[in-house]
């Protein structure tokens, strides 16, 4: 078991529209745009959903899929996803998994961007350090990703 908390949390205050968030989070095109370089999503309850990202500078490529649990439009998305190992390029799918859920709210600013992915304290590795800097670097991604792209 790991020591600490079992759950990585992110809030972010986007200011952008909730139904333009919520676009990003679900549609395959806008949520390969920031997170990893391609996606699929069957969004429905048991559909399922690919993250494909690319490195282009050594040519390898990391897969991770999963399984979609709650699509509320527009204030909830989840899906439960198998935790990366750290060594292969595909997670493996009878590996262990964790729930990641986005929550959406208005805010006087915009939209107010909740992301909770639990279920860490039943594995045994640094996969909760690894995710929490991945969420780190693509929330960043997109908090740029709206606000720059036109198409959102």
């Amino acid at each position: 078991m790991v020591d600490g908390p079992d759950a990585i949390e992110r809030e972010l205050i986007l200011p952008i529209p909730r139904d333009r968030v919520w676009a990003a989070l679900t549609e395959p095109h806008r949520l390969g745009a920031w997170f990893g370089t391609r996606a699929t999503v069957d969004l429905r309850p048991g559909g399922a959903v690919t993250f494909i990202w690319d490195d282009h500078h050594s040519g390898e490529q990391f897969t991770n899929t999963g399984v979609i649990e709650v699509v509320e439009p527009p204030t909830r998305f989840a899906f439960r996803w198998h935790v990366h190992d750290g060594v292969h390029a595909v997670a493996p799918p009878d590996g262990p998994t964790t729930r990641v859920e986005f929550t959406l709210d208005d805010h006087p600013e915009g939209t107010r961007l909740r992301l909770v992915e639990s279920g860490f304290a039943r594995l045994v590795s640094d996969a909760r350090d690894r995710n929490s800097r991945g969420w780190d670097r693509e929330l960043g991604d997109l908090a740029g990703y709206l606000t720059t792209a036109a198409d959102v």
